[in-house]
């Protein structure tokens, strides 16, 4: 048996890295939001001078009306992934080795202690999602804390705990949102690649790399995904991702597995984010 090993939340040099990931991703996601509501302001601005107001107006329209939708997306994102994959509030009483885990951690790496919310679902998994730490939401599905161990779930915790310091969570909201109403013309296996790309190949992978410098016993982590990779066998009994509505199944690339709810044969090959290949590479770690 391998001994615990003390956790260390920070390295040289980790803090200036840091806050420039926070920086990008919300950057990221200001010029996510910004396209749509560009297009749209443009629409009403030509309809605008179209229906014969000053032209002076048209320009104003197209920023009121920009304005108006980036605010909108940005701040309505989380609720609607939220309500998209049918999460709900979890009282400590209801899961306490759950909200005990996450105190910690959240001590450990200082922050806030985010909404804990649990999903109804046979299907081992979790995500994060939020406008920022202190808004943050941590979505866990029941069969989390029914199937892993206790080490194996703080690893999978402090995997979302690390998107949520790092704010990949905004910018995996409005990935979701802003690709919504792109999927229902182009499809949705091409929405659900698109959102990877917003959110950034290799972004799991990170926050593995990350989590396991925070927990007590580091080989949790890999322990979860290799648990979670025996468990996640596409069926009619155990749908993925949890919602029937467009909104939750661009959430995939969300979660701590993604390939739960991948097509039959998907390829490993080239995709860090791909739970086989992490759980493979934290084995070799």
């Amino acid at each position: 048996m391998v001994a615990p090993v003390a956790p260390t939340t920070e390295r040289p040099g980790d803090g200036g890295e840091e806050a420039a990931a926070i920086a990008a991703n919300r950057r990221k996601a200001l010029t996510v939001c910004l396209v749509p509501g560009l297009v749209v302001g443009l629409i009403i601005g030509v309809v605008v001078v179209l229906a014969g107001l000053p032209v002076f107006v048209g320009p104003v329209a197209l920023v009121v009306v920009a304005a108006v939708v980036v605010w909108w997306l940005w701040w309505s994102a989380p609720r609607a992934v939220l309500r998209a994959v049918g999460a709900r509030p979890s009282h400590d009483w209801e899961h306490p080795r759950l909200h005990n885990l996450v105190d910690g951690l959240c001590a450990t790496m200082g922050l806030p202690g985010p909404t804990i919310c649990v999903v109804e679902s046979p299907v081992p998994n979790a995500m994060a999602i939020g406008h920022d730490p202190a808004r943050a939401s941590l979505v866990v599905t029941s069969a989390l804390d029914e199937t892993l161990t206790l080490v194996e779930l703080e690893g999978v915790l402090a995997h979302e705990l690390v998107h949520i310091r790092r704010h990949d969570t905004v910018l995996a909201g409005v990935a979701v949102v802003t690709t919504a109403p792109w999927a229902a013309i182009t499809g949705l296996a091409g929405g659900v690649a698109r959102v990877h790309r917003i959110i950034g190949p290799g972004r799991q992978f990170d926050a593995d790399q990350r989590a396991a410098r925070v927990v007590r016993y580091p080989p949790g982590i890999g322990s979860a995904l290799e648990t979670m990779v025996g468990l996640t066998v596409p069926s009619a009994a155990r749908p993925w991702p949890p919602g029937t509505g467009r909104t939750a199944a661009l959430t995939r690339w969300l979660w701590i597995d993604p390939m739960a709810g991948a097509p039959a044969g998907e390829s490993p090959e080239g995709n860090l984010d791909d739970t086989r290949v992490r759980a493979a590479a934290l084995a070799l770690s």
